[in-house]
């Protein structure tokens, strides 16, 4: 038994030594069976809370990366519309416009073309 399991037996043989189990047998017996248990109650959460980390932190990276798309959709409408207006034809030229970006593979991803 290596130093820190011989101190971890003798901290639960602190803690869980009854008269009634010293009777029945050693308090280091009490202790080692009560140890696993001890381990197990302290990995399960642990590896609940690592899970729980994990889950917080990919989803703050997809906001994130959602909300850079959502400005780049936002700005290609912006400067869309304003092309559109100065133009002056209406919706012909929105159409126009629309398809010119339907065709460019960076704009493309950002509008759909209406059918």
């Amino acid at each position: 038994m290596s130093t820190g399991q011989r101190a971890l037996a003798l901290l639960l043989a602190a803690i869980c030594c009854s008269p009634a189990s010293a009777a029945l047998e050693t308090c280091q017996k009490a202790a080692e069976s009560t140890q696993a248990w001890l381990v197990l109650m302290i990995a399960v959460p642990a590896f609940v809370n690592l899970v729980s980390v994990v889950l917080i932190v990919l989803t703050i990276v997809h906001v994130r990366r959602l909300k850079r798309v959502t400005e780049a959709i936002s700005s290609s409408t912006h400067w869309l519309t304003r092309t559109a207006v100065r133009v002056g034809i209406g919706p012909s030229a929105k159409k126009a416009l629309l398809e010119y970006a339907s065709k460019k593979p960076n704009l493309a991803k950002l509008v759909q073309v209406p059918k």
